[in-house]
């Protein structure tokens, strides 16, 4: 919608989803870690779903992985670990929607890729491992796909042949030692067709449905609770690098699983990102991030980005294909049985403070939202309903809002936004629809340079606005002044016709495509009420009119003392005079507060065409004798060229005076953002409007205010 490309230069807060889009949405697996063997860990090389590329390899026990190419120690596929490792892998690959395949259509060594990356990432990781997908093998019979509020997906299998792919997954069939699962629930009854079930999701949520857990061997052991925390430990430890962690299981029944083991895999940060974040923050913007990944993960990728930490900090940046083609993420693990809280060691302990996760915003109450979130920058394990109480909170502060959203269940939250923005690529139609704008890429770097895009059009229009306002006062001015002293018309209707053309055309259209200043790009957001047109750009429209029916007067009454009657000589220089005047200041509306010599002369090659092409066009009128006849004009002299064009630049000494002198009154500057705008103050305020009628920007933002049942909510998303 194009009226809210201008509004992106209010926007005082960004709430951004991280996969997808401060992240590449490219998973790797890198980490794995099974309770079979809790003292060793295990790594995968290389980027990308080639399975090509890399390998399952050891890493350190007390440090981080060996860097040098061939250093780290390959599994090898009949050594003791893969019973437990291909139980995992199995599980990782059965509980999968995703197909990666050699495609034969797009040649040699190109691969045929169709599924969630995170999906994908386990498929690749399984062939890095030397085993062979087992989903030929096996017949699906169920599946409850994952939800942002079960955070697990399950799928039930059985073997076509009646043999499984592991001894593991048979050991679990007749195992013996756990408790059989409560009949209420019929996806909870144990299976006596040879099936089992196959599930990844959140570490917590699985390792609460797991009795059991894969030994060396392929066996069934118990799982006692300092398995669970030790496993918690490696798990969050995993996380406070950056990586999204999976944890995997299978069982005769839901609620009565085998744990296999845990799996950390990267999304590194899109390049640039974390300039991107810098800038808008430099630029008074406040920058979320909103996930629903695990505290440690959100945090860890938020420093990486430079969401959190200081403002001139460019953050941890990102890791690229040719740092990590052939080695292991640096990824500190711990060589004990240590069972304490680890917190994020990247942010920092200042850091924490400045995450809530999803649970802790449906405990606060409706009238503590805005206070409670006023200093948060990153909101993890959240579903799409507390989307729209973050918009809601926000602008209770008085923020103006973008939120990115690609899921039916974000429309709400879109439509609520000041600036719904929607994911071009994995968005959903549904918020397509519901949004403002949507993102082509996917990628936040699009949406730091669409508000800086915001700001520069609204300066822009001022810049237009400036130079029209100034020619229709004069060419009115103009000719008032001459029917109240009874003058004649100092020109007539083909040449008035001819400057609207150059009012309105290229020369004008030229300055909406001006490069803006950086200043101006890395200013704080203008206020959503702020008026295009102001009394600085009124006074420099004025002055400028006033010289332009002066100067053009002068060389009019000049010519006309001659004889007192208006030949073509008469109007043609005055015609001439004014189209000049124009033309300088065209040249000295390209920017309200830089001087004429401060301009770059190249800096719009579009203004030096418009420009250009006007100038041929008015020589043309005055020395081509087929459009004499049309203007009434005559030729003439280099002297008189000489002297309109001298006289007509004084208006860039105009406004160079203007500029140095009386910048007081003849700037606009740049408003700041009402970002201490109490919630007391902002809490039911009327829209403020500005003596042109033009209001502020926060229509949405009441409309989502008054949202407040149960029912008045449904309504809306079935209206959506």
């Amino acid at each position: 919608k194009l009226p809210v490309v201008e509004s992106l230069g209010c926007v005082t807060a960004v709430a951004s989803d991280k996969t997808g889009t401060l992240t590449q949405n490219e998973m790797t697996v890198r980490t794995v870690f099974c309770l079979a063997m809790p003292s060793h860990t295990f790594g995968f090389t290389g980027v990308g779903y080639d399975p090509s590329n890399g390998s399952l390899v050891h890493m350190e026990e007390d440090g981080p992985a060996l860097k040098q190419p061939g250093s780290p120690r390959k599994v090898a596929p009949d050594s003791s670990e893969m019973q437990a490792l291909s139980a995992l892998f199995y599980t990782a690959s059965l509980c999968n929607n995703a197909t990666l395949t050699q495609s034969q259509e797009t040649g040699k060594g190109k691969q045929s890729l169709f599924g969630q990356p995170t999906e994908l990432a386990l498929l690749c990781a399984t062939s890095k491992a030397g085993l062979v997908d087992p989903r030929p093998q096996y017949h699906r019979l169920q599946e409850i796909p994952f939800t942002s509020e079960r955070k697990c997906m399950d799928v039930r299998a059985r073997p076509i042949g009646g043999h499984h792919a592991c001894s593991a997954f048979t050991k679990a069939l007749l195992d013996t030692t756990t408790q059989p699962a409560t009949p209420t629930s019929a996806a909870r009854r144990p299976s006596f067709d040879g099936s089992l079930y196959f599930v990844k999701g959140m570490p917590e949520k699985i390792l609460g449905e797991c009795k059991t857990y894969t030994s060396a061997d392929g066996s069934l052991k118990t799982l006692v609770e300092d398995d669970r925390t030790l496993t918690l430990a490696q798990s969050r430890r995993m996380a406070a690098t950056g990586l999204r962690v999976l944890a995997l299981a299978y069982g005769k029944s839901l609620g009565d699983l085998t744990f296999a083991g845990i799996v950390g895999m990267e999304d590194p940060p899109r390049a640039g990102v974390s300039d991107s974040v810098r800038h808008l923050r430099e630029g008074g913007v406040k920058v979320m991030m909103v996930t629903g990944d695990s505290k440690e993960t959100a945090l860890a990728i938020a420093q990486r980005c430079g969401i959190t930490g200081p403002v001139h900090s460019t953050g941890g940046g990102h890791v690229s294909r040719s740092q990590s083609s052939s080695s292991l993420i640096d990824l500190q693990l711990p060589n004990d049985s240590s069972h304490s809280d680890v917190l994020d060691t990247e942010a920092g302990a200042g850091a924490v403070s400045e995450a809530l996760s999803g649970e802790e915003l449906d405990n606060i109450p409706t009238q503590n939202m805005a206070e409670s979130i006023a200093g948060v920058k990153v909101f993890y394990r959240v579903v799409p309903r507390h989307k729209l109480a973050i918009v809601r909170a926000l602008q209770e502060l008085g923020e103006i809002v973008v939120m990115t959203g690609d899921g039916v269940n974000d429309a709400t939250a879109l439509k609520g936004a000041d600036i719904g923005v929607a994911m071009g690529k994995k968005g959903t139609d549904v918020a397509k629809e519901a949004s403002d704008i949507v993102l082509a890429d996917d990628d936040f770097q699009t949406i730091t340079m669409s508000i800086a895009e915001g700001k520069g059009i609204f300066f822009n229009i001022r810049c237009f606005l400036s130079f029209q306002l100034s020619t229709s006062f004069a060419a009115l001015t103009m000719a008032s002044v001459a029917t109240a002293f009874g003058l004649p018309s100092p020109l007539n209707a083909m040449q008035i016709l001819w400057i609207n053309i150059i009012m309105d055309g290229p020369p004008a259209q030229s300055l909406g495509v001006e490069p803006v200043d950086e200043r101006i790009l890395r200013a704080k957001p203008r206020k959503a009420d702020d008026p295009i047109v102001t009394r600085a750009l009124l006074l420099r429209a004025i002055t400028s009119a006033i010289l332009i029916v002066i100067g053009t007067l002068y060389v009019f009454k000049t010519e006309l003392e001659d004889d007192g009657k208006v030949s073509r000589r008469d109007t043609t220089m005055t015609f001439m005079t004014f189209v000049n005047f124009d033309l300088f200041n065209a040249y000295a509306c390209r920017s309200a507060d830089r001087c004429f010599f401060e301009l770059s002369l190249m800096g719009n090659p579009a203004f030096l065409w418009a420009v250009g092409g006007s100038i041929v066009g008015q020589l043309l009128l005055i020395f081509w004798p087929p459009l004499q006849e049309i203007f009434q004009t005559e030729a003439l002299s280099l002297y008189d060229l000489g002297y309109i064009i001298f006289l007509s630049s004084s208006i860039l000494w105009l406004d160079t005076a203007r500029k140095l002198l009386c910048r007081r009154w003849f700037s606009d500057g740049y408003n700041p953002s009402p970002r201490t705008l109490s919630p007391r103050r902002s809490r039911g305020r009327l829209p403020k409007f500005s003596w042109l009628g033009l209001g502020r920007l926060d229509g949405k933002a009441r409309q989502a205010s008054i949202w407040k049942s149960n029912k008045e909510k449904s309504k809306t998303l079935l209206a959506l």
